[in-house]
């Protein structure tokens, strides 16, 4: 027997379904097994989005990238696309077999099970193509002779960065990968277009050889690539480690973000926004609360940013809220409705009040988000109803 989908789960579900727009990616939604058939019988590369239903970054590729024509039509010509979620289902034992870790994972695999190449994090629509584009042109097959041939130290900077992408295709930057990478850069190092473009996607902490070599001749980079793209990249690698980092304590997070702040600038907003991903990850409740409510307060009411206040809702309900934080969310998806009135917002302002144990008011507007499910013709008015039978069957 199938398990009965939580409520939080179907709805953060929607913001998936909202790529099978027509002119979006065309997501094939058989099981594992189908797709590797349509994969062979296609010969085409087989892209998996590796998603979960708390994810922001997930949620801003699904609602913001996938829908564009350009990367529709890009990826729909050249790809079975599957997305799969990777806490349930045939994702939970997918996600082992590939080593998924962070998300969003982009795997690109063959109809043997072979990847070819992976990405993790969201990305712009152009960088999503070029990475669809390398996939295209990854080599796939048995590594044994490469692994031979790097533990005998006799391949060339060609074959040792084919190698790191081939490593790093079957199981991500871990330490081996990262060894790999190091090697090649050591005597591969140039300041070039290429170079930058390997920088975006193999460097990824700012204690790696290869970022103090972009450091070093940022200029230079900044001349053949622009100012912006280099500072941009900088900038998101500092971040990154900050925020991202295991600390003992806050003051430790807090020494540290003083000290990036010396590096770099950095303005309140964005510093809200470091803090409350910090705090996320490090499943602090209280203090996610606070900064998230300054953030919501100060730059998205007046923003009118609906789509941020969706994506903090989503990231407060993985925390078992109480009574009082749960009305600090009711406020932001109050907002959030009042400034797009539509399925998702009506949705998200439903699960608050099942979670206050208020069924009238779920239900008034679960039935609400059926309303604006068929005025624009949206598709996934079954999961909705999937909503409105929990909340009527809630018993408090």
């Amino acid at each position: 027997m199938k398990k009965k989908m939580s409520l939080i789960t179907v709805l953060f579900s929607i913001s998936f379904t909202l790529t099978g727009l027509a002119q979006g990616i065309e997501f094939n939604n058989g099981n594992w097994e189908a797709i590797k058939a349509a994969a062979k019988a296609q010969n085409k590369v087989i892209w998996v989005d590796f998603y979960t239903d708390w994810c922001a970054p997930c949620k801003f590729m699904a609602q913001t990238i996938f829908p564009l024509k350009d990367v529709g039509e890009f990826y729909n010509k050249n790809f079975i696309c599957v997305e799969i979620n990777a806490e349930k289902g045939e994702g939970i034992a997918l996600k082992e077999k590939y080593a998924v870790a962070g998300y969003p994972t982009m795997i690109y695999t063959n109809a043997n099970e072979e990847i070819v190449y992976r990405t993790t994090g969201s990305t712009s629509a152009g960088e999503f193509i070029d990475q669809g584009r390398l996939a295209l042109k990854a080599p796939s097959g048995d590594l044994s002779d490469l692994k031979a041939k790097y533990q005998a130290n006799q391949l060339s900077n060609e074959e040792l960065y084919n190698y790191y992408l081939r490593l790093k295709a079957q199981q991500g930057l871990t330490k081996e990968t990262n060894e790999v990478f190091d090697k090649y850069f050591a005597s591969a190092a140039n300041v070039s277009n290429e170079m930058f473009q390997i920088f975006l996607t193999s460097v990824s902490s700012s204690r790696s050889a290869a970022f103090a070599y972009l450091e070093k001749h940022r200029e230079e980079f900044s001349k053949l690539v622009g100012r912006e793209k280099v500072d941009d990249y900088i900038k998101k690698i500092l971040v990154h480690d900050v925020q991202y980092d295991k600390y003992k304590s806050d003051n430790e997070y807090q020494a540290a973000k003083d000290n990036l702040k010396t590096k770099i600038n950095l303005s309140d907003q964005e510093l809200l926004k470091m803090d409350g991903s910090h705090y996320y990850e490090a499943k602090d409740e209280a203090r996610y609360m606070i900064v998230s409510s300054k953030l919501a307060k100060k730059y998205l009411y007046p923003a009118e940013d609906h789509f941020s206040l969706s994506n903090m809702i989503g990231g407060s309900l993985r925390f078992k809220l109480n009574n009082e934080n749960l009305l600090i969310v009711k406020s932001w998806a109050e907002h959030a409705l009042a400034f797009k009135d539509n399925a998702l917002n009506n949705a998200s302002l439903a699960i608050v009040y099942k979670n206050l144990k208020d069924k009238e008011q779920a239900l008034k507007y679960i039935n609400k988000a059926l309303e604006d499910c068929k005025r624009d013709n949206e598709t996934y008015g079954s999961r909705i109803e999937m909503f409105k039978k929990e909340i009527e069957s809630a018993d408090y």
